[in-house]
């Protein structure tokens, strides 16, 4: 893969998971890669060197989606025994090594739905910053399913990922106001929680989330808002937060009287500390029990 090819990868995988989400990047991402192994037409004695060439790649994004490392890195491992077998074997066993690390995926995301609905209760007024569907599902069937009425304060983000939280909120008949990130100062005095998520969570104790998200945490954390973070354990790297790869970019901002440069960054750092309840597939884990909690998870296999 040249470098072009990698810069189009890097750019794709961004804007994915800056729309979508972490998890569901990842699961689109090993779909993709099964699919191009179908479509791969190479002797078997090639096939460990085209995989292991885009596994790399998916390695070296910026920034780095944790879920799809982890589970990348696992597929290299547990592949290395079947490189030696005809095309079609290779090509069978990696897509059953794929599909189960999918499905894995898949499963953690049900369960962070399950453990995020005892999380809302009725009459809650939730600040929603997130890309991701888990969080909105979770609303939409406490209200739709469980008969929650609640209500959520959406924080305004770029117009597609607004777009698509607003149009799922509709279906399930949620009642929600749509604010600017900047104005949430006059809307916090109705809010009793907080729901966010994360793309990583770091080894030094810090967590990569989408752009605006650490100064509303920070916010609600002033006003003792309660902020919820919802996170499946292959979103826990076991690097620092200076090791994720949060892309730069600096771009020209012309105007008719004037021009200068404008650096942005694709995503934000912000500090557990501002987080008072950490919500995975295993439980909910309030601001106390945090850092015991991820220790117990660094040092097991999951």
């Amino acid at each position: 893969m040249n470098e072009k090819d990698k810069a189009i990868l890097n750019r794709l995988m961004r804007e994915h998971e800056g729309i979508f989400g972490a998890s569901r990047v990842t699961m689109v991402a090993l779909r993709a890669f099964i699919e191009s192994l179908e479509e791969l037409d190479c002797p078997a004695e090639q096939l460990r060197n085209q995989c292991m060439e885009l596994t790399g790649a998916i390695k070296n994004t910026h920034p780095k989606v944790i879920p799809l490392i982890h589970l990348i890195e696992e597929f290299e491992s547990e592949m290395e025994p079947y490189f030696g077998g005809n095309t079609q074997e290779v090509k069978e066993k990696a897509r059953e090594i794929l599909q189960a690390k999918h499905d894995r995926l898949q499963a953690k995301s049900g369960k962070i739905i399950e453990r995020g609905l005892t999380c809302v209760d009725p009459d809650d007024t939730i600040v929603v910053h997130t890309v991701n569907m888990n969080v909105i599902s979770i609303l939409s069937l406490a209200h739709q399913v469980m008969n929650k009425d609640i209500k959520v304060i959406l924080l305004q983000q770029n117009q597609a990922i607004t777009s698509r939280i607003i149009n799922q909120l509709r279906m399930s008949d949620v009642r929600h106001e749509t604010v600017p990130e900047y104005a949430l100062n006059h809307f916090i005095g109705r809010a009793n929680k907080m729901f966010c998520a994360a793309l990583s969570i770091t080894a030094d104790s810090q967590v990569v989330a989408p752009v605006g998200t650490a100064n509303i945490t920070s916010l609600c954390h002033f006003h003792k808002i309660p902020v919820y973070l919802f996170a499946n354990t292959l979103k826990f790297a076991h690097g620092q937060a200076a090791d994720q790869r949060i892309h730069r970019e600096t771009i020209t901002q012309a105007t008719d009287a004037d021009s200068y440069e404008l650096t942005t960054y694709s995503h934000d750092k912000m500090d557990l500390e501002l987080v008072d309840f950490l919500v995975t597939e295993d439980g909910i884990f309030p601001k106390e029990e945090i850092p015991g909690y991820i220790d117990a998870l660094h040092s097991r296999k999951d």
